[in-house]
């Protein structure tokens, strides 16, 4: 395993401090308002749960991500003890938390701020914020020399400016690599461009074919290239390693 376990030498890296008390039902369903909307549905206590209680807009189910968590739950190591993980588009911390009860060290990383800090009040109420450091920034906030046991990269991969290059940095921080995105149709390596449209979404887009990202990952020289099976229309999930 990668030493240290925390990520005191990683730069732009914050720990989660502990709540300071425990919170009641409704001051968790206020704090849980506060921060929201929600991308991911976490459970914090017992019928409480973040989207059910303030959804974010979009067109994902109340329930998200649980149809990701489904592909992933069986494909990542059931003890993960002791491997430094960089869950890299962490959003609100679903992903995250379920590593850090699994026994990982998580370095959570995202480009939104209220993304973040929605995960660490999160990481707070169910208790794993030893287990998870926090950081604000886009991949270019890796830095050479970072290293990680594992790197998650879910549903990012489609929303880089320069996504190859983008994969490049990650690849250098980890041997061992998650990756979920938006595929494109066609047999041939090829990735389309899609451009922010009035009324549907707001920002760019690249999606890749199968084929463009196994070619991709092999000339980030990594040697096992699998693919994980994703019953999603449209996406596509891999296991990538060196």
């Amino acid at each position: 395993m990668t030493q240290p376990t925390d990520f005191g030498d990683i730069a732009g890296a914050e720990p989660v401090p502990p709540l300071a008390a425990p919170l009641a039902d409704d001051d968790l369903r206020a704090q849980i308002t506060r921060l929201g909307p929600w991308f991911h549905n976490i459970q914090l206590a017992p019928g409480i749960a973040t989207r059910e209680i303030a959804p974010s807009f979009g067109p994902q189910p109340v329930d998200h991500p649980i149809r990701r968590w489904r592909v992933y739950e069986d494909v990542l190591p059931a003890d993960m003890t002791g491997m430094r993980v960089l869950d890299l588009g962490c959003a609100d911390g679903f992903f995250a938390i379920e590593m850090a009860r699994r026994g990982a060290h998580v370095l959570a990383q995202d480009f939104w701020s209220a993304m973040v800090k929605r995960l660490r009040f999160a990481a707070q109420v169910t208790g794993v914020q030893d287990r998870i450091w926090t950081r604000v920034g886009d991949v270019t906030a890796i830095q050479p020399g970072e290293r990680y046991d594992a790197i998650l990269c879910l549903g990012l991969l489609y929303h880089l400016r320069h996504p190859f290059h983008d994969l490049e940095i990650i690849a250098k921080a980890s041997d061992l690599l998650w990756l979920e995105t938006t595929l494109h149709e066609g047999e041939d390596s090829f990735i389309h461009f899609k451009p922010p449209e009035a009324g549907v979404h707001h920002i760019r887009k690249w999606f890749p074919t199968r084929a463009c990202v196994r070619d991709m990952l092999d000339d980030c020289k990594f040697t096992t290239i699998e693919d994980i099976p994703d019953p999603t229309p449209g996406r596509g999930s891999f296991l990538a390693r060196r």
